[in-house]
């Protein structure tokens, strides 16, 4: 299911399999990195578009105002989910740093 221009996260939803040595992979064999990379980069993408869209309505370059809306709400959208997902990250990361060893 892809839902405005988002492709679902490999291995969400997926069973975990478990391998011969016992450790668990997931489906999806990405890099977490390149995953943030990649949807950062979207997020970007739909600031850039909200932006364009919202300077050739106010220049009159023509554009409709419901489309420019809706840009700007997706783009919107878009940032407030990737805060929350950096949220949950740094209080995983403070949670970790906080126990003892």
């Amino acid at each position: 299911m892809n839902i405005h221009g988002y492709a679902p996260l490999p291995g969400i939803g997926q069973s975990a399999k478990i391998s011969d040595a016992g450790k668990t992979t997931t489906a999806g064999s990405g890099n977490f990195a390149a995953l943030l990379n990649s949807y950062t980069q979207q997020v970007n993408h739909d600031h850039k578009v909200a932006d364009s869209a919202a300077q050739d309505l106010a220049l009159g370059k023509g554009g409709n105002t419901s489309e420019t809306l809706l840009a700007i709400q997706k783009a919107d959208l878009s940032f407030q989910m990737m805060m929350g997902v950096r949220n949950k990250l740094v209080d995983a990361y403070r949670e970790i740093s906080r126990m003892q060893v």
